[in-house]
């Protein structure tokens, strides 16, 4: 076959001999289609006897006066449609894509030039009724049919009908009739909020083209979930029209056209799609396009998530936000407030600034001079978790700024420091959190005397998943309820939800049940009060007893790894600071990967399979204590058995997990906490006897090098020897008997001799 351009891409033969063209031409009943088709010169050049064999449906002049009110179009007003920017498509729409010409037409479907499939029906009449159906189920009737071609041979095939002209299935009715995808995208599309944008998406719309970015049923389920929502209350929702403008864009943009960048959405030029065109892939404010489906007024991206503007992009959607939008940007806040959030926005009105303006006597300009007092201004406005409407409560939670704000719940009706949230203009809903409309600008108010204690300062700072760990560990509970000044580094429920899957959990239940929550928590807490302005690069002693590094960024103050939020919320005991993750002290597995001494020790764990059992994915969060042997120790046992070569000799041992889990003892016991006797280990059957427990502990005679170094999930104790499995205890790994018998054997004498 001679390629024609099946995706829309043309390429255009100047003066090039076209069989199709010079018969439309030549039929008196076809000068509307001529018209057409010299509108748009890449489909009438793309139909050059070149590229062909060719079979058209060709409409007459009275096929396409029906079809004006279909489209939108008054009667006698041809002229509009050929201004259409969907022309193309449209023609490109009665062309089939075939290897060869096709007449008599047959009954199924066919893929068009335009890229979607018509369906043509043969009737079983005398003669048959022969039809092409698109977007209407009527489709059209092919009146007649002719062979055409050039002097020496007629290769292309010509169907006249003469009833309507045959219209590709716009965006609308494409995602309509994929409910099993599309259902609540549509259900959103027919609500009055957007019915404009319904009518942009039919074909009705004056022709214009339009990309549409499209939440999948689950999309939209999942999004539900996160809101606490159900779907009736997303379609009344008067944000709903925001959200489903900020997925659409003007123009018919396919992936393979996409170009890395910002584009304009229907939302407005204030909210605009990132688009990254990957060398396979194509992403879309970073959630991947899932597949591509064509329409005939633009093309439709399955994706599986609900896009959203942040707060900064809602606040440009409106032209009530100018002065707010123009000092966030000179307070230097766009990238703090188009961050990952999430965020509630207390957003004053232009009146809220002006009447501000003239309370402190200042011009807009001279708000804008002092760049860090407008930061902390404006910063005062936002709270550093999702507050709807619906759910706050009253409470003093602590904004960004650190101060705290007054939200005073009663009904349904909500203030914050007096100001009343209107209902009507609350919840404006934002990928990053929510903005909620004020009609004031919030002072901050004068430094004052804290009146709560840290975990009553938790509560009203929704930290809702902290307080019910707390809840499991009441010592720690009672501490930080006390006197005695603390700092608290309080994750955020977003960051306690995160951390389920990071420590090997099914649920959030699952993490307030571990045994290790206790030295979790404790690893948030510093035994003094230290401020943000304290909190330098270097390490801080946490309650639990391993060190936290501290690392500053700018303005910006990272705890291991976790970025302060909120930070100097003062309590009558000490300070809470709000951060973005749960932190993690070095697990067991990490504090001996992180020690030269216990390299051999790390590598065994690792060969026997049993790392994971020491680091933080570990479900339920067993704790151990590990009698560590040196990489001494371990040379020493090579060096004393002809039989064990070398290192991989050792690690290849068929009972070396059996050796390890000898040396484990389930919980965390520190050096004071061991009595004399015999104590369980991981190994099945075989006991460690602890002597001399009261001042220098011996571990089967042997002396504890280094005690009480600690780890978050246990407690190492350094040996300087590999620990024997006693001659007669039973093996736990699948060996033969004489084999774990003699390695014991072996074993014992070693470290006898070394003894």
């Amino acid at each position: 076959m001679r390629m024609f351009a099946v995706a829309g891409v043309f390429l255009p033969l100047a003066a090039a001999q076209s069989a199709v063209f010079t018969h439309i031409e030549a039929s008196a009943d076809h000068t509307t289609l001529e018209s057409a088709l010299n509108k748009v010169t890449a489909v009438k050049d793309a139909l050059a006897d070149a590229n062909g064999p060719f079979t058209m449906v060709a409409p007459t002049d009275a096929a396409f006066t029906a079809a004006l009110p279909e489209l939108g179009i008054a009667a006698a007003d041809a002229a509009t449609l050929l201004d259409r920017a969907d022309l193309g498509e449209i023609l490109k729409y009665h062309v089939l894509s075939t290897t060869a010409k096709v007449n008599p037409l047959t009954a199924g479907d066919m893929t068009t030039v335009q890229g979607m499939t018509a369906t043509v029906t043969v009737s079983t009449d005398t003669p048959p009724v022969t039809k092409v159906v698109g977007s209407n189920s009527d489709g059209v009737t092919i009146s007649s049919s002719a062979d055409v071609g050039t002097t020496n041979s007629e290769e292309h095939a010509v169907h006249v009908c003469t009833d309507r002209i045959l219209l590709p299935k716009p965006v609308y009715q494409v995602a309509s009739e994929a409910t099993s995808t599309f259902s609540t995208l549509v259900a959103a599309l027919d609500t009055a909020g957007l019915a404009d944008v319904k009518t942009g998406l039919g074909l009705q719309n004056g022709g214009a083209l339009h990309t549409v970015f499209a939440p999948t049923n689950d999309a939209f389920a999942a999004y539900l979930a996160a809101r606490g929502i159900d779907s009736d209350t997303l379609l009344a929702d008067g944000e709903l029209a925001n959200i489903v403008k900020y997925h659409i864009l003007a123009g018919k943009v396919m992936a393979a056209d996409v170009a890395t960048g910002e584009v304009d959405t229907l939302y407005g030029a204030a909210g605009k799609l990132s688009l990254v065109k990957g060398t396979s892939t194509v992403t879309v404010d970073g959630v991947t396009v899932a597949s591509e489906v064509l329409a005939g007024n633009g093309v439709i991206h399955q994706i599986p998530s609900v896009l959203m503007p942040n707060v900064v992009e809602v606040a440009k959607g409106s032209s009530d936000f100018s002065n707010l939008v123009e000092a966030v940007g000179a307070a230097e806040l766009v990238d703090t407030l188009t961050g990952a959030g999430p965020f509630t926005v207390f957003a004053p009105t232009n009146a809220a600034f002006d009447a501000y303006l003239a309370k402190v006597g200042k011009t807009m300009d001279e708000l804008k001079a002092d760049k860090d007092a407008l930061a902390a201004l404006l910063k005062y406005h936002v709270l550093p978790t999702e507050v709807m409407l619906g759910d706050a409560t009253t409470s003093t939670p602590a904004s960004v700024e650190g101060s705290t704000l007054d939200l005073v719940k009663t009904g349904a009706d909500l203030t914050v420091n007096g100001v009343a949230v209107a209902a009507g203009t609350a919840n404006k809903q934002a990928g990053n959190g929510v903005v909620h409309v004020i009609g004031e600008v919030l002072e901050i108010p004068a430094a004052s005397t804290p009146t709560k204690n840290v975990v009553e300062l938790a509560v009203d700072n929704s930290l809702a998943n902290l307080v019910s760990a707390l809840e499991e560990v009441p010592a720690l509970k009672t501490l930080l309820e006390g006197a005695d000044k603390h700092t608290v580094f309080g994750p955020t429920d977003t960051a306690f939800a995160a951390a389920v899957s990071a420590l090997g959990e099914d649920d959030l239940a699952g993490v307030l049940g571990r045994a290790d929550l206790a030295e979790i928590l404790e690893y948030h807490v510093v035994v003094e009060e230290t401020k943000a302005e304290a909190l330098v690069a270097g390490d801080v002693m946490s309650f639990q007893g391993t060190n936290i590094p501290v690392t500053v960024d700018g303005a910006k103050k990272m705890v291991d790894g976790a970025e302060v939020t909120t930070a100097d919320v003062m309590a009558t005991n000490g300070v809470l600071h709000v951060i973005n993750q749960v932190m993690l002290p070095p697990s067991v597995a990490e504090t001996l990967g992180a020690d030269n001494d216990f390299s051999i020790l790390v590598e065994a764990l690792e060969a026997a399979q049993l790392t994971a059992t020491f680091g933080w994915a570990n479900k339920g969060g067993a704790m151990h204590t590990v009698f560590a042997p040196t990489d001494a120790a371990f040379q020493a046992l090579i060096d004393g058995d002809a039989s064990i070569e070398n290192k991989a000799a050792l690690l290849a041992l068929p009972n070396l997990a059996d050796i390890l889990k000898y040396h484990v003892v389930s919980g965390k016991v520190m050096a004071a906490g061991l009595t004399d006797g015999e104590v369980d280990t991981l190994h099945s059957t075989a006991k460690l006897t602890v002597t001399d427990a009261g001042s220098a502990p011996k571990i089967n005679g042997n002396a504890v090098a280094t005690a009480d170094m600690p780890a978050g999930n246990g407690v190492i104790h350094k040996i300087g020897v590999v620990l024997s499995v006693p001659a007669d205890a039973s093996t736990d790994t699948e060996t033969s008997g004489a084999a774990a018998y003699g390695l014991a054997v072996v074993l014992a004498g070693i470290v006898g001799r070394m003894c």
